[in-house]
């Protein structure tokens, strides 16, 4: 059993059909035919009827389906752990979450680059949890995410962080206020960063602790548009300290919160990964070029 044919078994289960199936997967309905032949001869069962209508799932095909999510994750996570022993001396896959760069220079992994052409380095951005995701199934060695790793499998170090501010519009009530609290938000209308960030997780939380959801009318991916949001008078906008170089501040403020809240940055690794080759050169090159 392999997760090729598994992912054929539950395209097919899923279409009730082997030729929208074959459009899904890309492969010829004879391929994915033989495929699923295959599963079953392993299996040694019926998985589906033929019939004018399609592909009718038997029981056996219903009791494989309800555990094919899970048998094809731990058999990704095999294969992808089994590949990274294999490459830990030559390969290091960096995950970036999206902003990151706005606090870490790009040229740590630049200069890391430079300094060990032996290392065949590949880097890529995605979103915060994509970047979790991807370290705990072992298809990253290190990860650079915003906000603490929960995984207790994880080592961490906090590399940078930036202080989270309140945008606010010249003639608001709040415009001259020299700092501000989460409770005189519970009426205003706001404006954050989407469900992707983990600013958005953390301000949700904190009003929530203060007894009341916030009134989000407006969530976006792009910085710009928190600004020309409040610009326009829609809301008031939770930004992290770094997003002020790009602002033209006339007529607005940025506010800092009583509660201190802050937007940092970890870089993350697994435990068990702890002695291979790349990451320790590459954990002790931040630790040198870093300093928090």
């Amino acid at each position: 059993m392999n997760t090729k044919d598994l992912k054929c078994f539950e395209a097919v289960y899923q279409e009730k059909s082997i030729s929208r199936a074959a459009r899904r997967l890309y492969i010829t309905p004879q391929g994915l035919g033989k495929n699923i032949r295959t599963l079953e001869a392993e299996l040694e069962t019926v998985l589906f009827e033929r019939t004018k209508q399609g592909m009718r799932p038997t029981q056996s095909a219903d009791f494989l389906y309800g555990r094919t999510k899970k048998i094809i994750q731990e058999l990704e996570e095999l294969e992808n752990g089994v590949r990274q022993l294999e490459n830990r001396k030559i390969v290091l896959r960096i995950g970036c979450a999206c902003g990151v760069f706005n606090v870490l220079p790009f040229e740590l992994i630049l200069n890391f680059m430079r300094e060990n052409p032996h290392i065949r380095v590949e880097w890529n951005e995605y979103s915060n949890e994509e970047v979790k995701s991807m370290l705990e199934d072992s298809r990253l060695e290190y990860g650079f995410i915003v906000g603490k790793h929960e995984g207790d499998d994880m080592i961490q170090r906090k590399l940078d962080g930036r202080e989270i501010l309140l945008l606010v519009y010249e003639g608001h009530p709040l415009y001259e206020k020299e700092s501000v609290n989460v409770e005189m938000l519970r009426e205003e209308n706001m404006i954050l960063m989407n469900e992707h960030f983990h600013m958005y997780h953390d301000f949700a939380s904190i009003c929530c602790a203060k007894g009341f959801t916030p009134n989000i009318i407006a969530k976006t991916s792009d910085g710009a548009v928190l600004y020309k949001l409040c610009r326009q008078k829609i809301g008031l906008a939770v930004i992290p300290e770094f997003m002020l170089e790009d602002f033209r501040m006339e007529h607005m403020r940025a506010i800092p919160f009583e509660e201190h809240m802050t937007w940092e940055v970890f870089g993350v690794y697994k435990e068990d990964t702890k002695n291979y080759e790349t990451i320790q050169q590459f954990d002790c090159f931040l630790k040198q070029k870093v300093s928090t």
